[in-house]
């Protein structure tokens, strides 16, 4: 009876085994999809972290643009309002002129008016 209740156990031990054995296969076998599935992880990060830093590069790189474009932009605002405060000068300049010209053809019609009164009386 003990050999029996042996081999009986042995059997069962036996069975334990064979199933210890498939549930450690089957562990190694998702630990190597995990492992799978983690590299994959990997190289997405990687590709993710590669267009931040191209992405980083190029705005950089726009923003260098952009300030040389404003500084550009800027010169030439600083240049047309030079030449709007000199046009206006001399607009301002032209407008005398012209305001005393005007009181000059004033005085010279009234001259006129006079002596043409003069030669009919």
């Amino acid at each position: 009876m003990i050999s029996y209740k042996i081999i009986s156990l042995e059997s069962e031990v036996g069975k334990m085994e064979e199933l210890l054995k498939q549930f450690m296969e089957q562990m190694d076998k998702r630990f190597d999809q995990m492992e799978s599935r983690f590299d994959q992880v990997d190289k997405r990060f990687d590709k993710v972290e590669q267009d931040i830093r191209s992405l980083t590069e190029e705005v950089r790189l726009n923003q260098t643009k952009n300030r040389s474009h404003f500084k550009h932009v800027e010169s030439q605002l600083e240049q047309q309002q030079h030449t709007f405060q000199v046009v206006g000068d001399e607009i301002k300049g032209d407008k005398i002129d012209i305001q005393y010209l005007n009181q000059k053809i004033s005085k010279l019609d009234m001259e006129i008016n006079n002596l043409i009164q003069r030669f009919h009386s």
